[in-house]
């Protein structure tokens, strides 16, 4: 059964712990991910990381596993999300993403499946600044966090600050989902 827990005072950043059933985890654990089409990760290009391509019919089988825990989602975070969609990454070695906020991204989720070790999740920060670390989540597979980066009710844009600043080390993969919520 999935866990959902909040990790900051404000309700805008969650952990998120064995989100799908056991047996689905484990299919899209043990994935040849070498072996699926990827192509560039939009508005990414430059980065080490490819982005598989939606007309392989077993992403979009994950996909369907994922975007049926909707309801669980919205029922523990006290949201009402309509829908989601996504995509998978995999990011090959030297792989990093630098501080950064989403911007206008509103609501996000982000799961891992294949990691090198638990060292490669996403980092939290108060601002930008490395020292002023909020909360670390780990890289294990079937969990991650969710990102709820809408507007305040006063208009305001929230910055949460966040970075992945351990490179894919040579000879791994970090393999993740990423979804935005609408």
């Amino acid at each position: 059964m999935a866990k959902f827990t909040q990790v900051d005072d404000r309700g805008r950043l969650w952990q998120v712990d064995d989100l799908l059933p056991r047996e689905q985890a484990d299919e899209i654990v043990s994935t040849d991910w070498s072996t699926m089409a990827t192509s560039l990760s939009s508005g990414q290009e430059s980065w080490p990381r490819q982005q598989i391509n939606w007309d392989d019919a077993t992403a979009r089988r994950y996909s369907g596993y994922i975007n049926h825990c909707l309801p669980e989602i919205n029922a523990a975070l006290g949201t009402e999300f309509k829908s989601m969609g996504g995509h998978f990454w995999i990011d090959v070695p030297g792989f990093d993403v630098a501080m950064h906020t989403d911007g206008h991204v509103p609501n996000s989720m982000q799961l891992y499946w294949t990691v090198p070790s638990e060292a490669y999740g996403t980092g939290f920060y108060r601002y930008k600044h490395p020292e002023s670390l909020l909360y670390q989540f780990l890289s294990r597979p079937n969990s991650g966090y969710i990102m709820l980066n809408h507007l305040a009710e006063d208009g305001s844009q929230p910055l949460l600050w966040h970075a992945m600043l351990n490179p894919v080390p040579e000879g791994t993969i970090r393999v993740s989902s990423y979804w935005r919520f609408t």
